[in-house]
């Protein structure tokens, strides 16, 4: 049985709201850490692995799915941008940009959206429809022709390479 978007995306939210900005969350840190020091903490130190996987993989589950603009307008739609905790929230998972975390994303998009999510005037236009319409065109148009300009750009600079490798066999020869 799947859970509706509204139920998956609250749930979610409250999951890391909760892991990433409560107090209690630094006082549990510490009874874990001391947990884990005690002998026989074994079975504490694997249950705090399963929840730190865990909790990788849902926040990389959520980071991805910032990739999607009808994703964006429905957040922009329920007011969670207006919830000064999810935008801390946002402000934290920026960490994905960090190279070693940024090889785990399939859909680089989202962390250009998650850094357009940091500006308030872009927050704004996502309850528009012609403008998420028109975010995602672009984005198809990216997506389609992305690869066809890659290799005309190798082609010329492939271009540029050999010419200039020519230039300066004929100068060579000159002398």
């Amino acid at each position: 049985m799947t859970t509706g978007k509204a139920e998956t995306t609250i749930a979610k939210c409250d999951f890391f709201l909760v892991h990433s900005s409560s107090g209690d969350t630094k006082q549990e840190w510490k009874q874990n850490k001391k947990a884990v020091g005690e002998v026989g903490g074994r079975e504490k130190r694997l249950e705090l692995l399963k929840d730190a996987r865990k909790r990788f993989v849902l926040e990389l589950e959520f980071v991805e799915m910032l990739s999607n603009p009808f994703y964006l307008q429905y957040l922009a739609q329920n007011r969670f941008f207006e919830d000064r905790r999810f935008l801390n929230y946002l402000k934290y998972l920026l960490y994905w940009t960090k190279p070693e975390y940024i090889k785990h994303i399939s859909f680089p998009h989202c962390l250009y959206f998650l850094e357009l999510l940091q500006r308030e005037e872009f927050r704004k236009k996502l309850v528009d429809r012609a403008y998420i319409n028109l975010v995602h065109e672009q984005q198809f148009y990216h997506w389609r022709f992305h690869k066809h300009h890659r290799c005309v750009e190798r082609k010329r600079e492939a271009e540029i390479e050999r010419l200039a490798a020519e230039n300066k066999e004929a100068k060579c020869d000159q002398v």
